[in-house]
């Protein structure tokens, strides 16, 4: 797969201020990079994620997904762990109730005395079968997908309990509102959608659910043939404020054997959400700073 070229195009300020700002972003890139960019060290942990006995699953598993999603959380640099120590400022509790071959979960934050202070529930709720096998695979991508919910819950629980505006709290951590994916061929719009959400929850980016949000992302999938079988792809990310302000778009652009992207993106999607991510965080960044 020949290297992807990504252009980061800050718009809105004039191109005086804002040049072109060339970054690489391939479709691969190795597990070392990979480690390099996912190193965090999150403040000291004030919340605290026991193990649930309500989520249907042995003890062992339940620790399991405890870890997996206070790691989910961490990424967001919210002090979060898994490890029992003594007296936090807030437990995360994790329930599940199953229904229709589904197990939904909810979230609840409380504090030192056990008084519930915020709740959250999960954007999906799990096919039963794959949650009672609690892979790791499933167990992350649950915490995935539920960390941006959980983390603005948590931001709002303590920006109340501190009587101050939540915005003072969360200075990084921008909220967004995802547009969708169009124009994918195979199942790339609803993995891609999926995979830029948590790709931005790692780059600390909150993807808030039926809500505004300070800023908004649209991604458009474009495939052009090429000569001998080959197919151009380019995907493009368009970052706007809420009011509609266009501020820069990521695009990516790769050729492929004809066809490659007609069916599951799988890691795919994945890879490309996460390069993605970062450009998305830089534009947020720099619109944020005035730059």
């Amino acid at each position: 797969m020949k290297r992807l070229l990504a252009l980061l195009l800050l718009a809105g300020c004039g191109p005086l201020h804002l040049p072109f700002v060339e970054v690489p972003m391939p479709f691969e890139r190795s597990a070392a990079e990979a480690a390099r960019d996912g190193l965090t060290r999150p403040p000291p942990a004030r919340i605290v994620v026991p193990p649930s006995t309500t989520l249907g699953l042995p003890e062992e598993d339940a620790r399991r997904f405890a870890a997996t999603l206070a790691e989910a959380l961490q990424a967001q640099e919210l002090p979060v762990t898994a490890a029992d120590i003594p007296k936090p400022d807030y437990r995360l509790l994790v329930a599940g109730e199953s229904e229709g071959g589904l197990v939904r979960l909810t979230y609840t934050l409380v504090d030192a005395a056990g008084a519930p202070i915020g709740a959250a529930g999960g954007p999906r709720a799990v096919p039963a079968a794959a949650w009672a096998r609690a892979d790791a695979a499933t167990l992350r991508a649950t915490a995935g997908e539920a960390a941006p919910a959980i983390a603005a819950m948590l931001v709002r629980a303590d920006a109340a309990s501190r009587q101050v505006e939540p915005g003072q709290l969360v200075s990084r951590l921008p909220t967004l509102r995802m547009n969708g994916v169009a124009g994918a061929p195979g199942d790339g719009n609803r993995s891609l959608d999926r995979a830029i959400r948590a790709a931005l929850a790692k780059e600390g980016v909150l993807v808030q659910e039926g809500a505004e949000g300070e800023f908004a992302l649209a991604g458009r999938v474009d495939v052009t043939a090429l000569p001998r079988r080959q197919q151009r792809v380019e995907i493009t990310w368009t970052v706007l404020r809420a009011d509609g302000t266009e501020l820069g778009k990521v695009s990516q652009l790769n050729e492929v054997p004809a066809g490659t992207l007609d069916g599951l993106w799988a890691d795919v999607a994945v890879v490309v959400a996460e390069q993605a991510a970062t450009g998305v965080a830089e534009v947020i960044r720099r619109a944020r700073s005035g730059g």
